[in-house]
């Protein structure tokens, strides 16, 4: 709560000049990528407007490998701070009079935010209405660039879930299918490589280190192969992304407008009922979702 505090004291800081905040639903801008044909999202609260560029990129920061998240504003920045409920978050910085970026360092930070937990980004102007500003928005894996046979099937998403195991209780899971019959999916790429189950509805598992290695460098695809005995029939490849899939603004307190979820019931229940033994709690929803429901 200390942390929180202080957090809330340099955000108090940086609004000095914003009004009493409206209701919620009067002052959030939403924008969301269903696809990722949306290279970019943008979201509006008063005259401002903020737009986050959906396709994250990696680069060498501070002697490690980070993703670096860009944004452009419509006026001039004055500061701007990332953070996440009770903690300062990644680095924020400005770029440009307009243009800010945020730096998610490989590891902790990457892995926390992949796995379903919200970004938030103050974001303070030396004109306009507010003068400050907050930014959610949500970092998940996506595949893009589908090229090859319509026979296989690739899901866009790949989802953060619950599976109890070794060190961590956190996979991050794909789906894929073929049309037809055959005997096996394999997927190969230089690094990466996701643990293949199932047919011909498979699911595609990655632990975090791995899921890292399959996203950075994004320009290097996953190439899946279907077949039988006598070889592959069937070949396709898509390129695996970090990716801006949510945006949203409001000019109140980010911890009232967007409180940390509780328990959900119907997660609980789903939770519950699994028989003793239960590992993979993947049918009951997110890994974050679950997570709430087990303490």
């Amino acid at each position: 709560m200390q942390l929180r505090a202080l957090a809330l004291t340099c955000l108090a800081a940086l609004a000095a000049c914003d009004n009493a905040p409206s209701e919620p639903t009067e002052e959030l801008g939403v924008s969301t990528a269903e696809a990722t044909a949306v290279t970019r999202l943008y979201a509006s609260v008063g005259d401002n407007e903020l737009s986050f560029e959906t396709l994250g990129t990696f680069e060498q920061r501070d002697g490690v490998r980070a993703l670096i998240l860009r944004a452009t504003a419509n006026r001039y920045i004055s500061d701007v701070l990332s953070f996440v409920p009770d903690d300062a978050f990644g680095d924020a910085h400005i770029i440009s009079e307009r243009r800010l970026e945020i730096v998610l360092h490989e590891g902790y930070e990457l892995n926390t935010v992949l796995s379903g937990l919200p970004l938030f980004v103050r974001v303070g102007t030396h004109t306009g209405t507010p003068r400050s500003y907050t930014a959610r928005i949500v970092v998940a894996p996506r595949f893009y660039d589908f090229r090859g046979s319509s026979g296989i099937w690739i899901g866009e998403a790949v989802n953060p879930i619950y599976v109890v195991q070794g060190n961590t209780n956190l996979l991050y899971r794909g789906r894929a299918s073929v049309s037809g019959y055959t005997d096996w999916l394999q997927v190969t790429a230089t690094d990466g490589i996701p643990q293949v189950y199932g047919r011909p509805n498979y699911r595609l598992d990655w632990t975090y280190p791995s899921l890292h290695q399959a996203i950075d460098p994004h320009t290097d695809p996953l190439a899946f192969s279907a077949g039988g005995d006598n070889g592959p029939t069937m070949q396709k490849t898509a390129r695996l992304v970090a990716r801006v899939t949510e945006l949203a603004l409001t000019a109140g307190d980010a911890y009232d407008v967007w409180p940390s979820p509780d328990c959900d019931p119907a997660v609980q229940a789903c939770y519950q009922s699994q028989p003793a033994g239960t590992t993979d709690f993947g049918q009951c929803g997110t890994y974050r979702q679950v997570l709430r429901c087990t303490y």
